[in-house]
């Protein structure tokens, strides 16, 4: 009788052994396919990020400017990882910004947050100088005309 009793539970512990085996194999599988899937789906936004910001630029060079700057945010939502569509944007502000006198906070905004970042980037500091005199701003002329002075220095 005793033995009966254990070949069951012995049974029952490797019934369920194989069932926790068997979910954790189907949850593999379905993990490792949408692993694969969100690949796919980056590969497809950032395609189309590239389209939208051809588009931007299109816009940009007919100077439709708040719809240019309306594209490439699209484009940044698309791919969020992209400083180089953050440079965009900060460019078609400050071509705004140059010529109609709006987007002017928001160019040097962007452009702040992108030398934090890439501090010897001479063509974004030379870009958000050209804004500061636009300005007529004293102070930020003349610490990017220092910051360009230090990086020249540097090389």
């Amino acid at each position: 009788m005793r033995k009966k009793a254990y070949i069951q539970f012995f049974v029952g512990v490797l019934s369920i052994c194989g069932l926790f085996l068997m979910i954790y194999f189907v949850m593999k599988k379905e993990y490792l396919e949408n692993q694969a899937y969100s690949k796919m789906e980056a590969t497809y936004l950032e395609s189309d990020a590239v389209l939208v910001m051809q588009r931007a630029q299109e816009l940009l060079n007919a100077n439709e400017y708040e719809d240019a700057i309306i594209q490439y945010e699209i484009a940044l939502a698309m791919n969020s990882d992209n400083d180089e569509i953050r440079q965009e944007i900060a460019r078609a502000y400050g071509k705004q910004c140059l010529l109609t006198d709006h987007g002017c906070e928001e160019a040097l905004l962007i452009y702040n947050f992108l030398i934090s970042l890439y501090s010897n980037d001479e063509i974004l500091i030379i870009e958000r100088l050209s804004i500061h005199q636009h300005l007529g701003d004293s102070v930020g002329t003349k610490a990017d005309e220092q910051l360009l002075r230090k990086l020249s220095l540097n090389f």
